[in-house]
């Protein structure tokens, strides 16, 4: 008989392929919460949730149970305390010390290896659960229809996430940690599908958070128009959730616009607004991007007047169909241009990865 894998590795997979694992209770018939379930069932791989997994605790060198691995990555929207606090409702028996879970949340979205202390069987077993996870992928009748990534999608969506991960890393190193703001999150995928709920009320409830006098935040400025490609209707779902919707199709739905929300991307905080004649002069300095629709009336109210100078201080972001031809001003301007394929659903998240890097990048020089 072949030895289970790890399940960390499988819940990382579940994770980045976003499969629900099951919750079972003793007589294995499904609940819906982890404290009346006495099993964790991971495709045809069925684990008793205090399992004794490979994660090692660098405070008390404790390797952790499955059950507080699954929690931790259902709540990784939540900010420490609110994971600690739903950790308490659940009564879940284990929780994360904060470093360990700055550790986990990179790791099982995909874009770090585990520490040291846990390398040991990182690539041996990543492999043979990605490889079980695959045949089970392309099995399973519950799955989401398959989509239609060419191998060349995939190649470039590796190639983006490499480059985001190299990026990410360094600007890590560069940055002071009192310029860290949140760094207990980590939001990179969609995973497991049952953490929507309670992530949806923390990142509301942030949104409303005002900005101190001396915030650390970066800055992000969209068009103060409602009918821009990008605004601040539709910004908070292709940054955060990967996901592209046309802004008149929230307006349609009866979505709401706020001029100033937050995100959260890796742990970071940022702020978002369309509002520039809001900003005072500290605030200028916590600009990151501008994301641009082309019209250059815009830019009269910023700080830098035209978009020469506000693209030479800050990075320029214009995003668009890829069928549609850009604008010949807006080819010349020194901004990444970042396009949406309105067919291909999966290609969201390569723009997603395509504005972050950019982002990055500039963070870094």
């Amino acid at each position: 008989m072949a030895e289970n894998p790890d399940p960390i590795y499988l819940l990382r997979d579940f994770n980045l392929h976003r499969i629900e694992a099951e919750l079972l209770d003793e007589s294995e018939s499904p609940v819906s919460t982890l404290n009346e379930a006495k099993f964790i069932r991971l495709g045809s791989r069925k684990f008793d949730k205090s399992t004794t997994t490979t994660f090692q605790s660098k405070i008390n060198e404790n390797y952790y149970s499955l059950d507080a691995l699954y929690h931790a990555t259902v709540t990784r929207k939540l900010h420490h305390t609110e994971y600690s606090q739903d950790a308490t409702r659940q009564q879940i028996p284990t929780r994360l010390a904060y470093m360990d879970r700055k550790d986990w949340l990179p790791f099982v979205n995909g874009f770090a290896f585990l520490p040291d202390v846990n390398n040991r069987q990182n690539k041996e077993a990543g492999a043979s659960t990605s490889s079980q996870l695959s045949n089970r992928h392309n099995n399973e009748k519950r799955r989401q229809p398959p989509t239609e990534e060419t191998e060349e999608d995939i190649k470039n969506k590796r190639a983006k996430r490499e480059e985001y991960r190299k990026n990410y890393q360094s600007f890590l190193n560069a940055i002071k940690p009192t310029e860290i703001v949140i760094f207990e999150e980590d939001i990179m995928f969609e995973g497991l599908g049952q953490e929507r709920n309670s992530s949806e009320a923390s990142r509301s409830s942030r949104s409303h958070h005002k900005k101190s006098k001396s915030s650390k935040v970066p800055l992000i400025l969209v068009p103060p128009s409602f009918n821009a490609f990008v605004s601040m209707y539709n910004v908070k779902q292709l940054l955060e959730d990967q996901r592209f919707e046309p802004g008149s199709s929230v307006r349609t739905s009866g979505g709401k616009i706020e001029h100033n929300i937050f995100i959260t991307h890796n742990g970071i905080q940022y702020e978002i607004t369309d509002n520039a004649k809001s900003l005072r002069d500290p605030d200028w300095d916590r600009v990151v991007c501008v994301i641009t629709d082309g019209n250059e009336w815009v830019f009269k109210t910023y700080k830098w007047k035209t978009h020469e100078d506000t693209f030479n201080n800050v990075v320029g972001v214009y995003f668009k169909y890829n069928n549609e031809i850009t604008n010949q001003k807006v080819q010349k301007w020194k901004i990444n241009i970042i396009e949406i394929h309105p067919e291909m659903r999966h290609k969201d998240a390569e723009a997603y990865l395509d504005f972050w890097n950019a982002v990055l990048k500039k963070s870094n020089a």
